[in-house]
C-alpha cells in the first residue's frame, strides 16, 4: 500500500509514538465510526461505547500496525468486526434507524413541513430502517458500507474479509429484497 494515504501517514506518525497525530485520526473518524455503529446496534450510548473500543483496539494496533490496505478500509473493519461480535453475542434482533448526520442537515427555510408531512417522512425511514435490518448480515454490511461509507467493492472485501465478487453478490441481494420489501409496502399504502 502506498503511504499516499494522508491518514496511512498519521497512523504511521502513530506508531512513532505521536500521540497528537491519534487526536487527528480520533477527530476525522469519531463521529463516522459512531454513525456506522449505530446502524448496526440501534443505541447511541452502546454505539458510543463500542466506537470507543474501536479507537483503543487501533491505538493498541499502532505498535504493530502495517499499511496495507487503506486506513479507512483498516478502521471500517474493525468497526464491521466488533459490530458483528457483538450482533452475534447479543443474538438480538436489531432495528436500524436512518440517522441523520448533523453535519449534513440543510439550512431550515421560513417554511416549516407540517405534520403530515413529518409523520410519513418519519414512516418511510422506519419501513427503510426495517427492510434494511432484516437483511442477512454480510448483505446489511456490505449494502452499509457501500451506501453510508461509499466504500469500494475491493474495501468492502478488505473490510467484511471476502472476495470482492462475494460483495458484488451480497449488494445485489440486498438491492432485490430491499425492492420486494419495500414494494409491498408502497403497494399497501397506494391501495
Amino acid at each position: 500500500m502506498s503511504v499516499s494515504d494522508p491518514d496511512v501517514m498519521l497512523m504511521l506518525r502513530v506508531k512513532d509514538g505521536d500521540d497528537a497525530a491519534f487526536d487527528d485520526i480520533l477527530r476525522k473518524y469519531q463521529k463516522p465510526i459512531i454513525n456506522f455503529i449505530y446502524h448496526f446496534v440501534n443505541n447511541r450510548a452502546e454505539a458510543e461505547e463500542l466506537a470507543q473500543d474501536v479507537f483503543l483496539r487501533v491505538y493498541a494496533a499502532r505498535a504493530k500496525y502495517q499499511p496495507e490496505a487503506k486506513f479507512a478500509t483498516w478502521i471500517y473493519k474493525i468497526a464491521t468486526n466488533l459490530c458483528l461480535k457483538k450482533l452475534n453475542q447479543d443474538r438480538i434482533s436489531t432495528r436500524l434507524r436512518v440517522s441523520i448526520d448533523e453535519e449534513k442537515i440543510p439550512e431550515l427555510r421560513d417554511t416549516r413541513p407540517n405534520v403530515q408531512m413529518v409523520l410519513e417522512t418519519k414512516e418511510k425511514e422506519e419501513i427503510i430502517a426495517k427492510a434494511i435490518n432484516s437483511l442477512p448480515r454480510n448483505e446489511k454490511a456490505a449494502i452499509l458500507l457501500r451506501k453510508r461509507q461509499s466504500l469500494s467493492y475491493k474495501e468492502i472485501a478488505n473490510t467484511i474479509g471476502c472476495t470482492e465478487g462475494a460483495v458484488k453478490t451480497y449488494i445485489h441481494r440486498a438491492k432485490i429484497r430491499l425492492r420486494e420489501r419495500l414494494s409491498l409496502y408502497l403497494e399497501g399504502k397506494m391501495k
